[in-house]
């Protein structure tokens, strides 16, 4: 697995957020919050900017609950309503490797990454992204590409 500090640019996104996730819920939370964004965006006739994410924020100390924003990057910023918000993406440093095969699988990519940070003695925001560069509907689970993203102070 290939880890490299890039420099990320934000992206301006459609973003809908659940507080509270256990890892165990992260796939159906995942799947539901991109669809009705993706939904949404169709209704407003946008085009998507970028790969969907999903952003682990406030996570507690064993990693087993988090809040997690589903977003979609769009080129404008558009009206938004009800669950519906504006977001950024990180902006910076950070810290990515990409992981392919299955979405089950992305540990090892955490590890490695969390293990390189360590190792070079870097410093996280606290804020992870998975960016789904690969679509699920068409690519097959062994070929799919997930790039994961550390920001670092």
């Amino acid at each position: 697995m290939n880890i490299e500090v890039t420099n990320q640019k934000s992206q301006l996104a459609v973003a809908v957020r659940c507080e509270n996730a256990t890892m165990s819920e992260i796939s159906v939370l995942a799947t539901a919050g991109l669809q009705k964004i993706f939904g949404f965006l169709a209704q407003q006739g946008m085009e998507i900017a970028g790969a969907p994410y999903l952003a682990y924020k406030n996570g507690n100390a064993d990693f087993s609950q988090f809040d997690v924003e589903m977003g979609i990057p769009v080129s404008k910023e558009i009206a938004v309503s009800d669950e519906f918000f504006m977001s950024k993406t990180c902006e910076g440093k950070a810290v990515t490797a990409t992981h392919k095969g299955a979405y089950k699988d992305i540990e090892v990519a955490y590890t490695a990454l969390m293990g390189y940070i360590a190792e070079n003695k870097l410093e996280p925001t606290g804020v992870y992204y998975d960016y789904y560069i690969s679509n699920p509907a068409d690519t097959p689970e062994s070929e799919l590409l997930t790039q994961v993203v550390f920001p670092i102070k």
